[in-house]
């Protein structure tokens, strides 16, 4: 097949037997001929009586009863065999097997979320190496409510963000810089001893002169918040300027 065919489907998912336990929705992509969709919808069709005309099913209803009939031939040649090949198994193999279902059909754990404490001058974290960690929360961190629970070397005093944007008639608006005053004090392997500043600059278009003109007046904007911005750093790091 050198031509991938159009994709519709799934209408809805479609529900297990009542009597038994759901565990997980399989997705799967089925690729069939007009010949194939044709004895779905006849035999779905047949199931009703004929009823309502063909011509008066609405598109999503017509989906729906071919995708019933598929999953319905599946799901029945698998109940068929259900009984044989599970009588078969030895408790170890039935082990093996579930166990693999569980690693493919098991959600991994959602990461936690960081619930600080703040007081006197300290933030008390969690992270998932070193238990609760309280460590300085300088004045111009933005806080830390939100984040995700990680390694403590990953815990990061970020200040809030610097912004530059343009806005160009070919491209529309868009942030051409991104920046914060950021402070990682338990790196391992690269320690920041300091606070720094992170920046994100990002552009990337043909521009005619009337363009041109608005990203380099965003572009002085942006030197200029860096200016500051960098005059911050060095004060907070007792620097010189």
């Amino acid at each position: 097949m050198s031509v991938k065919p159009p994709r519709f489907g799934p209408t809805d998912t479609i529900p297990c037997d009542e009597n038994a336990t759901p565990l997980a929705i399989v997705g799967i992509d089925l690729t069939v001929t007009r010949e194939q969709l044709r004895t779905a919808l006849a035999a779905g069709h047949a199931e009703q009586a004929g009823q309502p005309p063909l011509a008066d099913i609405d598109v999503l209803d017509i989906r729906r009863e071919i995708e019933g009939q598929l999953a319905a031939g599946a799901i029945v040649a698998v109940d068929d065999e259900t009984p044989n090949v599970n009588g078969r198994l030895t408790p170890e193999y039935a082990a093996a097997l579930d166990a693999a279902i569980d690693r493919a059909y098991t959600l991994p754990a959602q990461p936690s979320i960081q619930r600080p404490r703040y007081r006197n001058g300290t933030v008390t974290l969690q992270t998932t190496d070193h238990g609760e960690v309280t460590t300085p929360e300088p004045g111009w961190c933005a806080g830390h409510d939100g984040e995700y629970v990680g390694r403590r070397s990953e815990i990061s005093h970020d200040g809030n963000p610097i912004e530059a944007g343009v806005v160009t008639t070919r491209h529309g608006p868009g942030t051409i810089m991104q920046a914060h005053v950021s402070h990682a004090p338990h790196l391992e392997i690269r320690p920041e001893p300091h606070p720094i500043l992170s920046v994100h600059l990002s552009f990337d278009g043909d521009l005619g002169p009337e363009d041109g003109r608005n990203l380099t007046r965003a572009l002085r904007i942006a030197a200029a918040s860096l200016d500051r911005a960098i005059a911050d750093l060095a004060h907070l790091r007792g620097e010189q300027r």
